[in-house]
């Protein structure tokens, strides 16, 4: 029987309640806890025999009214409720399965689209995608700071079907320059060549060489038969090499993220305290005097416990950007590998290897000719 959802029958009292009552014995209906009241007979069957139950209600012109008898449980074990709750979990499995988005967000439009189109044109990717068809985090962070070196890192977060790069630009730091031109560019410390952006001078090292330090990069002299012709040398030379750090910081470390802005009325003689703003509204001369309103940065400070889980996530990124910072400008760091890690007496430490790709290069002054 396709439908044996329970029901309640309720009969107001009449002399044709017990015919009736045998006529759906006869008729092979089974009724469950028939009560006689003063005003009214009940009893409980299923709904399937509900039509049959009607007909013979007309026949004996009895009022009848008729309640479902598990309205008031949370799950019924029926086919279309098992359907349902099928259904309900395996949706919202499924959809977790696939990449829907893949937001930017960064500090200016023009560096979300300039990142928007290196993201499409390097992994050929259309939404909705499968979760196995999108790259690693390394990977994608690897392939976007090789193609913009004015990027200290690419924080990547996943929401459900929402991917959200967050890129973080290299501080800015002033380069002081000369006109004297260098007689040649020396290596300051050894590494594999990536690429070379000279101005003057003869390259003496070709790309994926290796070289050590004090090696000559570029010359400015150029030898011409028995003569020798400075030009002077002058631009950058690019290298890969490892560089090992060690760290050692307490397992419970205090993090503050910056976290949406957002615009605040301050009204002088109730506020007092005083505000670190981003900016600030022109406000009218007679207003301006009494009222102000400022686009504040909020943060959050929270208490984290490293574990294995967040060495990846949260303390790799740190110490990244604490590298970086400590290295010349246009130095970016392509790789990072965490060798060790080890726990004790609330505190961890390891070392990490970080892939630098630095300008190894380095003027140095001569007489002109030698």
């Amino acid at each position: 029987m396709w439908n044996n959802r329970p029901i309640i029958i309720r009969i107001k009292r009449h002399e044709n309640v017990h015919p009736f009552i045998q006529a759906l014995h006869a008729q092979h209906v089974p009724l469950k806890r028939v009560v006689f009241r003063e005003q009214e007979v009940s009893f409980e069957t299923t709904m399937h025999y509900l039509p049959k139950i009607r007909r013979v209600r007309r026949r004996f012109r009895l009022k009848m009214a008729v309640f479902y008898a598990d309205e008031l449980q949370v799950f019924r074990a029926q086919i279309w409720t098992l359907l349902g709750l099928a259904f309900m979990i395996a949706i919202p499995i499924l959809c977790a399965q696939v990449i829907w988005r893949v937001d930017i967000e960064a500090a200016t439009p023009e560096l979300e689209q300039r990142l928007g189109k290196t993201f499409h044109e390097t992994f050929q990717l259309e939404t909705p995608l499968s979760q196995k068809r999108l790259p690693s985090n390394t990977v994608i962070r690897q392939k976007l700071l090789e193609q913009h070196r004015e990027l200290s890192w690419v924080h990547i977060d996943k929401h459900g079907g929402r991917v959200i790069l967050r890129p973080q630009e290299s501080p800015k730091q002033t380069e002081q320059t000369t006109d004297k031109l260098a007689s040649h560019i020396v290596a300051t410390k050894s590494g594999v060549i990536t690429h070379f952006n000279i101005q003057h001078g003869e390259r003496k090292i070709s790309v994926n060489d290796t070289a050590y330090e004090g090696d000559v990069l570029v010359s400015g002299v150029l030898e011409s038969g028995t003569d020798q012709v400075f030009v002077g040398a002058k631009g950058e030379v690019y290298a890969d090499y490892w560089l090992e750090c060690s760290f050692k910081i307490p397992t419970k470390i205090t993090v503050e993220t910056l976290q949406q802005k957002q615009w605040r009325v301050l009204i002088k003689g109730i506020h007092q305290e005083k505000v670190d703003y981003v900016q600030k509204k022109d406000l009218p001369n007679w207003l301006s005097p009494y009222v102000s309103i400022v686009e504040e940065q909020q943060t959050k400070t929270m208490q984290v416990e490293l574990d294995e889980s967040k060495i990846e996530s949260l303390l790799i990124p740190l110490l990244h950007e604490k590298v970086l910072r400590s290295l010349p400008a246009k130095t970016i760091i392509k790789k990072e590998n965490l060798l060790q890690a080890k726990w004790g007496n609330g505190t961890v430490e390891g070392k990490v290897l970080f892939l630098v790709n630095e300008n190894i290069a380095s003027p140095i002054q001569g007489l002109q000719g030698e």
